[in-house]
């Protein structure tokens, strides 16, 4: 049976929505399409609510195989202690808890089938990852209360606030170092997104990713790519993205894609170039990650050089809106 109280819970409060950057009107109708995924949630008959409180939600914990119930800004302080380093600036914090919170309702608005019937899931390769008060403390052991106190404090600073372009919420994508420029998303992912272009990024040359330098065996990177065996290795580059990264290439007359490549010999990023000696190849990266969307090493350097959560926000996501969700009943 569908509970409307929970919906109406939600829906009235949006009528009050606050917007945090431009003085713009959004309509009530577009808010509210950015808002189904919430009703979703909220409208779950073994869900429970009280008037005014902010929704739970099931998260699916995949390596345990099991579901968690959280309150949804509790969820997004797992979810920022395990996507960002808990040292981070203040503002880098509020910038991951503001992406995170986006992240979340755009997914919880598709709808996507976690197993258990859960809305989220800590499995990096469909969601983003959650680490638990418990696991926190087991990897802080020392230092755990006060670094979990700064990330409480940038999810409570920032309570309900989320990206939107064009009225619903952005794929608030991140990554971990771009190496000095970040991604386009049509690059990556092939559909292109109006706030997801390739920007110069001067912030994050402090990360230990910002350059990597690897050495491979030919016989390591034959037998990673499922090659025969050979004395020699014929590398060409024959496709860039716009920030040079690579898109496509040749080896031994095998054309794969840059991100395969990646992936197979577990590379920081497909922002690479090549060394051949005899018998081995030297691998020079660029960055940690896809490259697209917040690089957070970045957005700690930002941060560091005094910018705000939305400063930072507003150059790695281009012509973006501020909302908060209000999860308090109108009086």
């Amino acid at each position: 049976m569908v509970m409307w109280g929970p919906f109406l819970s939600y829906y009235l409060p949006m009528r009050k929505l606050i917007i945090a950057h431009r003085i713009k009107i959004i309509t009530l109708g577009l808010i509210l399409i950015a808002l189904i995924g919430l009703w979703r949630f909220a409208c779950r008959s073994d869900t429970e609510f009280e008037w005014g409180n902010e929704p739970y939600i099931l998260l699916y914990l995949h390596e345990k195989d099991q579901t968690a119930k959280l309150k949804f800004e509790e969820y997004l302080v797992g979810a920022v202690a395990a996507e960002m380093p808990a040292s981070f600036a203040p503002e880098a914090l509020k910038a991951q808890a503001v992406c995170a919170r986006t992240y979340a309702v755009k997914k919880l608005i598709e709808q996507h089938a976690y197993p258990n019937q859960a809305d989220l899931s800590d499995d990096i390769n469909n969601c983003q990852a959650y680490i638990s008060p418990a696991e926190f403390k087991r990897a802080h052991p020392r230092h755990h209360e006060e670094l979990l106190a700064r990330i409480q404090q940038a999810v409570a600073e920032t309570r309900g606030e989320i990206m939107l372009s064009g009225g619903e919420p952005i794929d608030a994508v991140y990554h971990s170092t771009c190496g000095g420029q970040t991604e386009d998303v049509g690059e990556v992912w092939l559909q292109a997104l109006p706030y997801l272009t390739s920007v110069k990024c001067k912030y994050c040359s402090d990360s230990k990713h910002y350059s990597t330098v690897q050495v491979f065996s030919f016989q390591q990177i034959e037998s990673h790519m499922g090659l025969n065996q050979d004395e020699n290795l014929q590398i060409d580059i024959l496709k860039t993205t716009s920030s040079g990264r690579i898109k496509e290439l040749s080896i031994n007359n095998k054309i794969i894609s840059g991100e395969q490549f990646r992936r197979q010999l577990n590379l920081p990023s497909n922002w690479l170039r090549f060394e051949t000696d005899p018998g081995k190849l030297t691998i020079k990266s660029r960055g940690y990650g896809h490259g697209v969307g917040m690089c957070q090493y970045g957005a700690n350097g930002m941060a560091q050089d005094g910018a705000g959560y939305q400063q930072i926000l507003e150059h790695y996501y281009q012509d973006i809106d501020f909302i908060k969700i209000s999860y308090d009943v109108l009086e």
